[in-house]
């Protein structure tokens, strides 16, 4: 009976025990599981997501670009990308790819290594893929691992107009631009030149992310956590110019009819808007659009005309006769001459030992006249009266010698002064006639077209110099809001009595018998221009014409340059008679197909305020 009951004693105790045990055990795993879900849950789930889940980055699209008749002139269209994400790229499938898209599997390698940011980032390695080689890999996606497909945009051109040197263009930011930035990886779009460049952070919008679950080869399987981890991009502003589309179309087909080399600017006097730029020979923007062939890009860079150099505001050239009416301001105005001053003009001045020919024996002559007639030896001797110093400071007042500061790319021009010339030649050792030569706009001095527009613009805008500019308004999408350009004026306080004498010169310039350009005289507008035929010393002359109409209320203001071809009235004289033709009456010659005609262009937006901010 004891045995017994000890038996029974030992098991209820070897029970007990192993329930203590499997207690513990069950207690153990519990605090186990309770550490790992509920303690260390959100740490492990981060750590699983990482290797499940895609972080991709959405380009914006980028901003359109509007004239001031509504018309689009850049926007952006649909295009096709191949990223790759280096950590869970299937290698095996590097030979495949490269056969559909047809380069070498060491470019493939080439193009991840040079755009990877880190292991996990996907990095862009083609844009711009075509719709058949999109096909094909959309067909053989299955097989390509670590691979994304994505829509995104590139720039679409309005091609009745190029406007090349204005919108400049977007291509792949370089490791200089990089460095400057920590908006941009490898292989993001920037602009690289014209308006593009300018307003580059206005126009790229911001990038998002969205956040894409993946398999176990890298492939997107579906959106991760509903979408509501994704940052949503914020696309670029919309820019609205004051340039007019179908002027700068009209202006580059006359210049490309009459095979001239050269630039035309139109300038509203009133605002300051820049109505149009052309500068010629210019380039196709398509051929920068996407991927661009070295073939293509070589044709372009190595022309020998230099299509990419904007002469409008890169070409220096000296004014010839332009300067003219600069010179008028600046005699009146320094007391060196009075409206009733008169000189004779025999037909020549002598100075320095040597004759300084004019255009011909214009008699007695007073200022409107000189301006009227273009007369030589009126200018000659008002230099030599005048001086340096006074000549560089009406020179300036009117911003020659400087950047303007307007908003495409533009390079340096020259307004000698006396440190110029000291520098030059040695204090008090200048060769003789330089003032002689300055004062028609000859020598030393070199200035490109914009700034002699923006000067034209400053005479019809009596005397108030407005900083050109192409940016009228911006249309901010995400608040729905548009916001005005600020216009920079100043008045430069030239007495209305002198400003009126060179105002009626340059009328009679056109209008009167005996002016430089009566033969582009117009019937129903009054236009106030000025000749102008600057020597070349590597060729035949440049031939100018500055102008504006109509004369008692000016709505646009010219500057024509046609290189190497003589007189300023033969060439750029009628081409501004059409242009300016065209502006106020929107009669066009010469073949040109007005838009009204077209069928093949864009739709036009209504451009008030009300509808720019609603869509």
């Amino acid at each position: 009976m004891q045995n017994a009951s000890f038996d029974s004693h030992s098991v209820m105790l070897r029970r007990n025990v192993f329930l203590v045990i499997l207690a513990a055990v069950v207690l153990l795993f519990t605090g186990r599981l309770f550490q790992l879900q509920i303690v260390q849950g959100s740490q492990y789930r981060l750590q699983a997501d990482a290797q499940g889940i895609k972080k991709m980055t959405i380009q914006p699209v980028r901003g359109a670009v509007y004239d001031r008749n509504g018309y689009v002139i850049v926007a952006s269209e649909g295009s096709h990308s191949l990223y790759v994400t280096p950590n869970t790229f299937d290698w095996k499938s590097k030979q495949l790819i490269a056969k559909v898209v047809g380069i070498d599997t060491a470019e493939i390698t080439r193009l991840i290594d040079r755009y990877k940011v880190n292991p996990y980032t996907p990095v862009r390695i083609l844009r711009d893929i075509d719709d058949t080689t999109w096909a094909k890999l959309n067909e053989f996606y299955y097989l390509f691992g670590g691979t994304e497909l994505e829509n995104e945009s590139k720039r679409f051109y309005n091609h009745a107009v190029r406007a090349s040197h204005i919108l400049g263009y977007v291509k792949e930011i370089d490791q200089d631009e990089l460095d400057q930035s920590s908006y941009y990886v490898p292989g993001d779009m920037i602009g690289k030149t014209g308006i593009e460049k300018v307003f580059e952070t206005f126009l790229r919008g911001t990038k998002g992310f969205e956040f894409v679950a993946v398999n176990n080869r890298g492939q997107r399987i579906e959106q991760f956590n509903d979408g509501k981890s994704d940052q949503p991009p914020s696309n670029g502003f919309d820019l609205y110019l004051g340039l007019d589309a179908e002027l700068q179309a009209y202006a580059e087909y006359l210049m490309k009819a009459n095979n001239y080399t050269g630039a035309v600017v139109a300038i509203e006097p009133s605002t300051g808007e820049i109505l149009a730029m052309v500068s010629a020979p210019d380039y196709d923007l398509n051929v920068f659009n996407g991927v661009t062939r070295t073939e293509d890009y070589r044709k372009i860079a190595d022309h020998p005309d230099k299509p990419l150099n904007n002469r409008a505001t890169f070409g220096v050239y000296p004014p010839g006769s332009t300067w003219k009416p600069l010179m008028v301001i600046a005699g009146l105005e320094e007391g060196l001459i009075r409206p009733t001053s008169t000189i004779s003009c025999p037909g020549a001045f002598v100075y320095g030992g040597r004759p300084w020919k004019c255009h011909g024996s214009h008699g007695t002559v007073n200022a409107r006249r000189a301006i009227q007639a273009s007369c030589n030896v009126f200018f000659y001797k008002l230099a030599l009266k005048m001086g340096i110093d006074a000549y560089h400071k009406w020179g300036s007042k009117f911003y020659f010698g400087r950047r303007l500061g307007v908003d495409v790319p533009e390079g340096g021009t020259r307004l000698p002064s006396r440190q110029y010339y000291d520098d030059a030649f040695g204090k008090d050792k200048w060769p003789k006639g330089v003032l002689v030569n300055l004062g028609i706009g000859q020598g030393e001095l070199a200035l490109n077209p914009l700034q002699l527009t923006a000067y034209c613009a400053a005479i019809a805008n009596n005397g108030v110099w407005i900083k050109p500019h192409f940016l009228s308004k911006a249309k901010i999408k995400k608040l729905g809001k548009v916001q005005y350009m600020a216009e920079e004026s100043e008045d430069l306080g030239i007495n209305p009595e002198y400003l009126k004498i060179v105002q009626k010169g340059m009328f009679d310039v056109v209008n009167l018998p005996g002016g430089t350009a009566r033969h582009v005289r117009l019937p129903d507008i009054n236009v106030a221009g000025k000749t102008g035929t600057a020597q070349n010393p590597h060729g035949t002359d440049h031939s100018w014409f500055i102008s504006y109409a109509p004369y008692e209320e000016p709505k646009i203001a010219m500057c024509v340059l046609v290189e190497n071809r003589g007189f300023g009235g033969t060439h750029a004289a009628p081409l501004s008679k059409k242009l300016i033709n065209f502006y106020l009456n929107r009669v066009a010659t010469d073949g040109f197909v007005p838009f009204k005609e077209r069928e093949d262009l864009p739709t036009q937006v209504d451009l008030s305020d009300e509808t720019i901010a609603q869509k």
